[in-house]
């Protein structure tokens, strides 16, 4: 999913989360959290600054930072199963920042092995100065929207509806920030040239889609997003509101 020269690229909290395995692959749930550091009490806030562990006198048996995160709860009226995901300001924050001492904390809890891989992981990213952009609610509607339009046109969803979920959350995020995407999905490259008219290259193992040279587009989809005709999908994110002090905050 992510190799190459990527340095100095941006990436979407969503991929980011794939490629840092927040979720079980069977069950979708959280495996950790990634705190945003205006979740966390003033103390844990200035240690998060300083890039220094929160946490000296919890268990290391089970995760942290579940109500210090973000969450982003997407609702299908049935049409498909509910989604709950967290964590994705609080991992853009960690990336961004660099901020590995938070990043270990938060998955101390797996086992050695994939402790080590997941950080392994982090600072790969974070030498190569990626940066992440997180899901916003303005992406969130975009994501539906195109969805929709995926579906309307007859494009087949993937077996695991979460996996054409995330394709439309990382397109929603691109198009809502007017900025170039590349992937290796070509059907999603072909959906991304039909249906916002980007400009699509191929270019060796990947397509890049152009959204900043027709940022009209980008425009015209976002607009028509926000005017959403309401079919019973929903979704809310919450925000976590900072604590007056208190660092055993989970």
């Amino acid at each position: 999913m992510i190799d190459g020269d990527i340095s100095g690229f941006f990436i979407t909290s969503t991929v980011a989360q794939e490629f840092l395995r927040v979720r079980d692959a069977a069950t979708g749930e959280a495996r950790y959290f990634t705190p945003p550091p205006y979740g966390l009490g003033p103390i844990a806030r200035g240690a998060y600054f300083a890039g220094q562990k929160i946490h000296s006198d919890r268990p290391n048996d089970r995760p942290l930072f579940k109500r210090a995160t973000d969450k982003l709860i997407m609702d299908f009226n049935n049409e498909f199963p509910s989604v709950v995901e967290y964590g994705h300001a609080g991992m853009a924050h960690l990336l961004n920042s660099g901020n590995r001492a938070i990043f270990e904390e938060s998955v101390n809890h797996l086992p050695k092995r994939e402790r080590k891989d997941l950080t392994n992981k982090f600072t790969f990213l974070v030498s190569r100065g990626v940066k992440c952009v997180p899901v916003q609610p303005e992406c969130v509607p975009v994501a539906f929207d195109l969805l929709k339009r995926l579906m309307r046109r007859g494009f087949n969803l993937k077996s695991n509806f979460r996996n054409s979920l995330n394709d439309m959350l990382i397109l929603g995020t691109a198009v809502a920030n007017e900025v170039d995407l590349w992937t290796k999905d070509e059907l999603l490259a072909q959906f991304a040239e039909e249906e916002c008219r980007s400009k699509v290259k191929a270019c060796g193992n990947h397509y890049e889609i152009n959204f900043s040279e027709r940022a009209d587009c980008a425009r015209r989809i976002s607009q028509e997003s926000k005017g959403y005709v309401n079919t019973g999908w929903r979704f809310v994110m919450h925000r976590p509101p900072a604590p007056s002090a208190a660092i055993n905050r989970r």
